[in-house]
């Protein structure tokens, strides 16, 4: 993953305030850990309406037909948060919170992004990142993944059971899989190597705000986070690296994966690993 520089501080960024947030925990427990009855029923009828990109809570499209109809009847794209619905915007706003949630989250990172960008042209770049994630969105979200954040040239994924089901560990690793194998290339015909990590375990996935509760955003925190994030800068180009947690929670045996024992940074004990070359 690239290093971005900070924002200047000029401006305040405060999170929201604790009380606001008490009381919120069983209701994003239900979100993501159980599944909410309502947002689920969002879930399948959206999906059938076309097209991307969409609200990352409750699928609604943004383009399209379906978004032309869906905005229509009043629910489309927030003006001051892009990510989110009109509707899901102010769902964020009004409960604010989060819960500590078993779930699998996958990093999918492009390898010699900085060598590449030294060498073309920023219009050049910036089609390499767009096909990029293109290709890895589709993938995350057929296999009924969550897209969190695009950091640059890295996609964030969760599976969530409460969208993505019981089987979340086998649909991540699934993708993880996939995307290792993936041949992507930019509209120019340039190779785009990747490298891809998943794990499962407690993340803390909430809502994170800034200048004064004016922007929102879903984010996940906790020591596994770190752990996924060290893991992938260890991914080779074309590699997938699992941990045994999220084989273990898939169900599945190491037999078609090769170990190997990371010393992770920031990590104090070496982290068991398995590439899928």
């Amino acid at each position: 993953m690239s290093d971005h520089d900070k924002a200047g501080t000029t401006t305040a960024m405060r999170s929201e305030p604790l009380a606001q947030q008490q009381g919120n925990e069983a209701l994003w427990a239900q979100v993501f850990a159980q599944g909410h009855p309502e947002l689920n029923k969002q879930h399948r009828l959206h999906k059938k309406l076309p097209s991307d990109p969409r609200c990352k809570l409750c699928y609604v499209p943004f383009g399209g037909v379906g978004g032309w109809v869906m905005r229509r009847r009043g629910k489309g794209r927030n003006s001051r948060n892009p990510n989110f619905c009109n509707a899901c915007d102010g769902f964020i706003q009004a409960f604010p919170g989060g819960a500590d949630v078993e779930l699998s989250v996958l990093y999918v990172d492009v390898r010699n992004s900085t060598q590449f960008a030294d060498n073309a042209s920023a219009a050049t770049v910036s089609r390499r990142i767009n096909a990029f994630l293109d290709q890895v969105t589709d993938v995350i979200t057929k296999a009924d993944g969550f897209v969190l954040a695009f950091y640059g040239d890295c996609v964030v994924a969760v599976w969530p059971p409460g969208f993505s089901g019981p089987q979340h560990a086998q649909k991540c690793l699934r993708a993880a899989r996939q995307l290792g194998r993936l041949q992507m290339r930019d509209t120019d015909g340039n190779s785009i190597p990747v490298g891809v990590a998943a794990h499962a375990g407690s993340v803390f996935i909430g809502t994170v705000s800034a200048l004064q509760g004016s922007f929102r955003d879903v984010s996940i925190f906790g020591r596994n986070v770190n752990v996924l994030a060290r893991l992938a800068a260890q991914a080779k180009p074309a590699e997938a690296l699992v941990t045994r947690e999220i084989l273990e929670a898939a169900g599945e045996g190491t037999g078609a994966w090769q170990q190997r024992s990371l010393q992770l940074k920031g990590i104090a004990e070496p982290v068991t690993a398995f590439s899928f070359l």
